[in-house]
């Protein structure tokens, strides 16, 4: 299950309010001109969602000493990794991109911080977390005979998926990474609640492959900071995806009138 699938797009503040004429009077002259190189790399969408994501960031401020620690530490990570000169950058363009992400997320929370809670009970079994092992094979007889091997300690679960494991997972012994349940592959997320630490589900079914699956952590969810950036992130998603669906809607239909009156 996708968390859209569970979660509404937040209606405040409302995209058609929050897209004023001065808005959009900037948004076309930052973005029109590189229209027709954008849509045909498949880059449009993504620019208007950062130009969204952006002004947001730039209606609150993010200056107060932690918040330039902050912004100071994220500027060194980045520059160990890469090279201003590779991506044509200045330090200055470099500091309003790594801006953007801390900030957006504090409009966020100064948005819909008072929705936490209730986000949190409509959806806490989904947000509990789990890491768990996976073994995936085409072989479903092979696969049979590794859940006895495993139940009789003859193998480990780690050994066999390094050793016959199919999916991409297998090279880290079939780990899948600490996470919310919603947020797992595969849709495992039901499969895990059922499951007890260490225990070892049957083989089952997973498209093509037949799998096995053993469940290493377990954490019910708390309404913690980690839980309540997500929430926030996803409720800055979904509310970033409506406006850019208005701005499409509005940009495509200013642009066919300019071409009828022209």
């Amino acid at each position: 299950m996708t968390s859209s699938s569970v979660t509404s797009a937040p209606i405040d503040p409302d995209p058609h309010t929050w897209l004023t004429p001065a808005r959009l009077a900037k948004v076309r002259g930052t973005l029109n001109s590189a229209k027709d190189l954008l849509l045909p790399a498949g880059m449009w969408r993504a620019a208007l969602v950062y130009w969204v994501r952006l002004e947001a960031s730039l209606e609150v401020d993010f200056d107060s000493p932690e918040d330039l620690n902050e912004l100071q530490i994220l500027q060194e990570n980045w520059l160990k990794k890469n090279s201003l000169k590779e991506f044509g950058l200045t330090i200055e363009n470099l500091q309003q991109k790594l801006r953007v992400a801390p900030a957006s997320m504090r409009w966020a929370r100064t948005n819909w911080n008072h929705k936490l809670e209730s986000l949190f009970l409509a959806r806490k079994s989904s947000l509990d977390r789990a890491s768990c092992r996976l073994l995936r094979l085409k072989d479903k007889d092979l696969v049979k005979e590794l859940y006895h091997r495993i139940k009789a300690k003859e193998t480990t679960f780690e050994e066999a998926s390094r050793m016959f494991g199919q999916g991409p997972e297998s090279v880290k012994g079939g780990l899948i990474p600490y996470q919310n349940l919603e947020s797992m592959p595969h849709g495992l997320g039901p499969l895990l609640s059922r499951l007890e630490p260490g225990k070892l589900s049957n083989p089952l079914q997973m498209g093509k492959d037949c799998c096995l699956v053993q469940l290493e952590t377990w954490q019910p969810s708390v309404l913690d900071k980690a839980t309540e950036e997500y929430l926030l992130a996803e409720q800055l998603r979904l509310w970033i995806d409506t406006v850019v669906d208005t701005l499409v809607s509005i940009l495509g239909s200013v642009e066919k009138k300019d071409l009828v009156e022209n």
